[in-house]
């Protein structure tokens, strides 16, 4: 776990198509100051305020994950906040010409590799994190959640929808590297049965092959470059996973594992291990190191003061 917060080291501005609108969207990624958290705000509508990305936001977890009020809210948010968390990236705002950020090639891999060149700063200020404390685990029929305590972060992902995508595990222990490498380029996945049902729906618009990985009976790929690996759906479970999880506001430290998940199990876990008192330890930083008053306690997250921009 990172011992202090960062930032971006300068403004940045990236551009794509929305994943279920279809539309171009615009995002300018602003540095924030120490203590100020990750927010998220419209800009394409006129007073909208901006919002934090803490799991008391969630407003939808259809398809992917949503915060914000009704009118103003940006969804699609994981696959940045798995970047931002897998960077270390702890204070940023977050502008979004658009009602949900771009898909990009359906990965964290274009994030993490624009955040990067962008340059991360480290802030003279301590980071809070989360340890497990005691095993919990949330059940929905085939599909599980648990946590277990353990040093460092590891996450052990299983997926299986029979007819398409045979049993895929995955296990993975967080280092930099090894997120960068291993889990940002794993793109988002669809069934080919599924992809007209959801386009009737108004959603999925501005999916294509160039930023989702389409399946077919049998297993068949129907991307013409085929799989950036082998087990690439479950890595992308991890990825999406690790973006849910940043929700909590502050790193969390155990072992994780996931069974057929999806973003709405996913937020329901971590809404209990955050109010369930005894799940967490909230590791504080060290008194007198220049984080005056700064508290994320357990069982409730409350949402930090915004900073000014700089």
């Amino acid at each position: 776990m990172d011992r202090h917060q960062k930032t971006l080291s300068k403004k940045l501005q990236i551009s794509g198509i929305g994943l279920h609108s279809g539309k171009p969207v615009d995002v300018t990624l602003m540095p924030l100051e120490a203590g100020s958290g990750i927010w998220f705000q419209r800009t394409d509508i006129p007073g909208a305020s901006p919002v934090l990305a803490s799991s008391d936001n969630v407003s939808s977890t259809r398809l992917a994950t949503t915060i914000g009020r009704p009118g103003e809210s940006v969804s699609t948010l994981e696959h940045l906040l798995a970047a931002l968390w897998g960077l270390g990236v702890s204070n940023l705002k977050v502008e979004v010409r658009g009602p949900e950020l771009p898909i990009l090639d359906g990965s964290a891999q274009v994030w993490a590799s624009v955040l990067r060149k962008a340059g991360v700063s480290t802030l003279q200020a301590p980071r809070a994190h989360y340890r497990v404390r005691k095993a919990h685990r949330v059940e929905d029929g085939d599909r599980i959640v648990e946590a277990r305590p353990a040093n460092g972060l590891t996450i052990d992902a299983t997926i299986e929808f029979p007819g398409y995508i045979e049993s895929q595990t995955r296990h993975f222990s967080f280092t930099r590297s090894a997120f960068v490498s291993e889990i940002c380029p794993a793109r988002t996945f669809c069934l080919e049965r599924d992809v007209e049902a959801m386009q009737r729906e108004g959603l999925a618009l501005g999916g294509g092959l160039d930023n989702a990985v389409v399946i077919g009976e049998n297993g068949k790929v129907l991307n013409p470059e085929g799989l950036r690996f082998p087990d690439e759906c479950a890595r992308h479970k991890i990825l999406d996973f690790m973006g849910d999880m940043a929700l909590a506001q502050a790193p969390i430290q155990g072992h994780f594992t996931i069974v057929r998940t999806g973003h709405t199990l996913n937020q329901r876990f971590l809404g209990e291990l955050l109010r369930t008192p005894g799940l967490l330890e909230l590791v504080q930083p060290t008194p007198g190191t220049g984080l005056s008053g700064f508290r994320l306690p357990v069982p409730s997250v409350p949402a930090l003061a915004l900073a000014p921009q700089p």
